[in-house]
């Protein structure tokens, strides 16, 4: 029995609390066995919208913060070995992080207590100054340091903790003041590229010939020191990206010699490169239109635009906020994204760029550093415990919206997963008592209330004999409930 399925096996004897995921981690450690151990995450052939890893199938929710490797460890409190144990102790399964940042050189100066340890991949051999009065960069020469002491450590605890890393190695630099302070400018580095903003990334980056030779070597050097690891995934950039240039480093990844993953993503908005008809493995799915995400009415209208990026790729929902942008103080926002992600076939990861520096209001507001609300790590906790405690078959499930109707006092929506005829989780936006009249065969099920904010059952099982559709009453509830049936 491998690791990951000694810790299924217990989840199913009750609730799981930190201190025995914390157990079972230095059980695996001491055993020799990690979580993810030599196999990579591939996409299952027969349900090709998620992962497998080995016998097991792969839900990925998570939480995450873009700049980890530049933050690492600070004077306001934060570690990156806290943030993996946080994640790991309520069991999530997936970040997403830049493997730079590519346009913050100014980031240290202006905020030093939440940046204290600045570096990056690249030497900084000079002759002359960048912007933040530090020598110039060499993009054509490597510091290695970086890969050893950041990269490759937290790949490896990652593993550790069951873990999956998406790393983003590009990012568009599309505001003049971000261009400024990138990488790329001509000011910040020797190699006289003779960029403007917004051309790195585009496609006339391939008629570049310097360009391109630092992009290949660049990733040619990601691969090679992330070959080890099983648990990563590679995204092309951060919502930029010309339609051949992107394509063209999907085609270079796929086919390159040390290639130590099957799986690439690639993401839509403000670029014309399409994830769902392109040669990437995964779809990946940001706000979109640029929109804040606040209500109950923006959870139901991203589902439904989730929907649409279903084309037989695994969908990653990987980037949402809530306190970045000031979208919402709600912490318990983003289990609502969560489930209204899972519902509609996809994997979920709060991306919240501001989340430990302070309130989250601004970079540097003098507060110590912290993490995620645990509001928000139980929310995912608690959806992934669901799946795992009553053994659900995600993986068989397809979005089915048009088999439930949801009526009550207040404005509410319903999100339906099921495999027809054998398992059928509705997730209800909104506040209870509510109805839902749900379309079922003649076949007997057994339907339970799911409280997803606290993780657990309302009241007792119940056994449903239906003929075509069939009437459930929720007890009293605030911001969501899940009716779960099987038969």
């Amino acid at each position: 029995m491998s690791c990951l399925q000694k810790h299924s096996f217990i989840a199913q004897s009750g609730p799981m609390m930190p201190t025995r995921i914390s157990s079972i981690l230095f059980f695996c450690l001491i055993c020799g066995i990690t979580p993810i151990n030599g196999k990579s995450l591939e996409i299952c052939p027969q349900h090709p919208y998620y992962f497998s890893n080995g016998d097991r199938h792969v839900l990925l929710v998570g939480v995450s913060d873009r700049a980890l490797f530049t933050i690492w460890e600070n004077d306001k409190g934060f570690s990156w070995r806290k943030y993996l144990d946080d994640l790991a102790a309520h069991h999530l399964n997936y970040v997403r992080q830049d493997v730079l940042s590519w346009g913050a050189l100014l980031a240290p100066v202006n905020y030093p207590a939440q940046f204290s340890n600045p570096t990056w991949p690249f030497a900084r051999t000079g002759p002359g100054k960048a912007v933040d009065d530090k020598p110039k960069f060499d993009l054509t020469k490597f510091d290695q340091p970086y890969f050893e002491q950041r990269l490759k450590p937290f790949l490896r605890e990652a593993a550790k903790r069951g873990i999956y890393v998406e790393l983003t190695l590009f990012e568009g630099l599309r505001a003049r003041r971000d261009f400024q302070q990138s990488l790329y400018a001509e000011q910040n580095n020797i190699n006289r590229l003779g960029l403007q903003r917004g051309k790195a990334t585009s496609d006339t980056a391939l008629e570049n010939p310097r360009l391109m030779a630092i992009q290949h070597a660049y990733i040619d050097k990601v691969l090679a020191e992330t070959t080890e690891y099983r648990n990563v995934i590679y995204e092309i950039a951060n919502e930029t990206g010309g339609k051949r240039w992107v394509a063209h480093l999907i085609d270079y990844i796929h086919n390159h010699p040390t290639h130590p993953s099957h799986l690439v993503s690639a993401g839509e908005q403000t670029t014309s490169f399409d994830p769902r008809t392109g040669d990437n493995d995964i779809v990946v799915k940001h706000r979109g239109k640029a929109g804040l995400y606040a209500t109950d009415t923006d959870v139901r209208n991203h589902h439904a635009a989730l929907l649409r990026f279903r084309v037989g790729k695994p969908v990653c929902h990987n980037e949402y906020f809530l306190f970045a942008n000031r979208s919402t103080d709600d912490a318990n926002f983003p289990r609502k994204m969560m489930w209204a992600d899972f519902t509609a076939g996809g994997h979920s990861n709060l991306f919240d760029f501001a989340f430990w520096r302070g309130t989250g209001r601004t970079l540097d507001d003098g507060m110590p550093s912290r993490s995620p609300p645990s509001e928000t790590l139980r929310g995912g906790q608690y959806l992934l415990d669901f799946l795992a405690d009553n053994n659900v078959k995600f993986w068989t499930m397809a979005p089915h919206d048009e088999l439930a109707k949801v009526t009550g006092n207040h404005k509410t929506y319903v999100f339906t997963l099921a495999a027809p005829g054998e398992e059928y989780i509705c997730y209800v936006l909104g506040n209870g008592p509510i109805t839902i009249t749900l379309k079922l065969p003649t076949v007997s099920f057994t339907a339970r209330w799911y409280d997803p904010e606290r993780g657990r059952f309302l009241g007792s099982p119940h056994r449903v004999q239906s003929k075509d559709r069939h009437i459930f009453q929720s007890p009293t509830f605030k911001q969501d409930i899940v009716l779960y049936l099987r038969r």
